[in-house]
């Protein structure tokens, strides 16, 4: 396969991957896939039932394991997983998370790791803080300036066209 179409139909799988149209059908089958910033936009999409964010709470990716974490359909079995993980950088990012159930995130301020820690006092001065919204976004963007946006993505397709 060519290098070009190759790297169309890698662009057009991690569109549809984030895409909150996409069939519960087709998150699945790209759940599976060989590219991890693909299962990542999976495990993003908040259209992703949580029997699949299971699944991948389970990846052998721990970026791909935090954002099935931080997905807003994560169920408690998902996130419980996930505040155990092994992995020092799981913990992390679930402690990042304002989102992340203030028992769980006291679980984290207790961590055996300092960064784990801190990072879970941290989401739990922001939540009992009245500028939440403030803080709390302003953190959100900064976590987000590394990742592409569907929008982005969706300029470097049309571009590739």
């Amino acid at each position: 396969m060519e290098a070009a179409t190759l790297n169309k139909e890698l662009l057009e799988q991690y569109v549809l991957a984030g895409s909150s149209k996409t069939k519960p059908e087709q998150l699945r089958v790209l759940a599976e896939h060989f590219c991890d910033k693909i299962r990542l936009r999976v495990a993003e999409n908040p259209a992703t039932p949580p029997e699949l964010l299971w699944n991948l709470a389970h990846d052998r990716n721990h970026d791909v394991r935090v954002a099935a974490g931080c997905n807003p359909s994560a169920n408690e079995s998902v996130l419980n997983l996930l505040v155990r993980d092994a992995d020092i950088i799981v913990r992390h990012g679930m402690a990042q998370s304002i989102e992340t159930p203030r028992l769980l995130l006291e679980i984290l301020a207790d961590d055996d790791n300092g960064w784990v820690r801190g990072e879970a006092l941290k989401s739990l001065r922001i939540l009992d803080s009245k500028v939440f919204d403030e803080v709390g976004n302003r953190r959100n963007r900064k976590r987000s300036r590394s990742r592409i946006t569907t929008s982005d993505t969706e300029s470097h397709e049309q571009v590739a066209s």
